[in-house]
């Protein structure tokens, strides 16, 4: 009674929320989550990272509190936008700040050919009204200046002048939209377009924060790491995986294992898990983008192990400071798992 009752004011407060109304009701019911945070919360604020939109939109409804979200880089020392506190959209950047000046430039090379296609094999430019079917005032590279922004970086020339446009603005590699209200909305990395076999670019980032909703996944783990290149047909990922999760399914498909990294790489395990990540991503992601396999890690090794057991951490260096995919790393550190499983991407 009371987990129905609280999913119906979840659903009718959610609801509300998105269309600009307020709900007196639903949140008197949430009171008592509201309660938890101190009953005293008038705003919580995201950065660092991409929040996930589901938990984005409920914690702003199971809690009674709007969670906004911001984008910036260390290069700009944190300055770039941020949502207004009354703002409840999910996914988006916000507007710029007062302190930085922001532009999207078209994904174009010096003599005018598209440097990146998104996943329809259209290039992103800053004239463009629309973006996989959604209204855009825009779309391309962000590129940022200001006070805010760093000259460069220290005794790295050759890098500052990649990253460094002559007069002042800094190129961040992310590709985004300006949305019609104003706010903006990172939709992808312009190094993690990547082209497949055929001619299809895949859109890695785009793809991990869509396969990453899994129950399989485990996130404090490390997540997923999708993996792509030219001499693909599909993708592949390599996942760290809910153990406690993947024991509960092999208890009722009546899998037998002995350890978890016998379960791990077990191929019925492999195909399982692929199955529902490709499901979460149907109808979300392109075609070209469901995985053709995965190679499951049990991530049960100490923080800072570097072993085929060991979760990724910054100890390691499987992520970065910030907690980010430290790519090179994990494809060397997992470079056996990942040529098995980049071979199921190979026709």
């Amino acid at each position: 009674m009371v987990q129905s009752l609280f999913l119906a004011a979840f659903a009718a407060r959610s609801a509300a929320l998105k269309q600009a109304r307020t709900s007196p009701l639903c949140s008197k019911i949430f009171g008592s989550t509201y309660a938890m945070l101190g009953g005293r919360l008038k705003l919580c604020i995201s950065g660092g990272g991409p929040i996930s939109a589901d938990v984005q939109n409920f914690i702003r409804t199971a809690f009674n509190v709007n969670l906004i979200q911001g984008y910036g880089l260390t290069e700009t020392c944190a300055g770039g936008t941020v949502q207004p506190p009354f703002n409840v959209q999910d996914g988006v950047a916000g507007a710029p700040l007062t302190c930085a000046e922001l532009k999207l430039n078209s994904c174009l090379d010096a003599s005018g050919a598209p440097e990146v296609l998104d996943r329809k094999g259209a290039p992103y430019l800053k004239t463009d009204r629309s973006h996989l079917g959604t209204p855009c005032l825009g779309r391309g590279e962000v590129w940022i200046r200001g006070p805010c922004v760093s000259s460069g970086y220290y005794m790295q020339a050759d890098k500052t002048a990649e990253a460094f446009v002559a007069d002042g603005w800094f190129r961040t590699g992310d590709i985004a939209i300006w949305l019609p209200n104003g706010m903006l909305k990172i939709v992808d990395r312009l190094k993690n377009l990547v082209k497949l076999k055929g001619g299809e670019y895949v859109a890695i980032e785009s793809m991990e924060a869509t396969y990453a909703q899994s129950v399989f996944v485990n996130g404090v783990t490390g997540g997923l790491m999708c993996y792509a290149d030219g001499d693909m047909d599909r993708p592949v990922a390599l996942v760290q995986v809910n153990v406690p999760k993947l024991k509960e399914w092999a208890k009722h498909a009546g899998v037998a294992f002995g350890s978890v990294a016998e379960l791990c790489a077990n191929p019925a395990a492999c195909a399982m898990v692929t199955k529902d990540l490709n499901g979460i991503g149907k109808g979300t992601l392109g075609g070209n983008e469901a995985l053709a396999s995965v190679g499951l890690l049990p991530g049960t090794g100490a923080m800072d192990s570097n072993g085929p057991d060991a979760p990724w951490t910054p100890e390691n260096t499987y992520l970065t400071a910030s907690n980010k995919l430290n790519r090179k790393p994990i494809e060397a550190g997992f470079a056996k798992l990942l040529a098995d499983t980049k071979a199921m991407g190979i026709r």
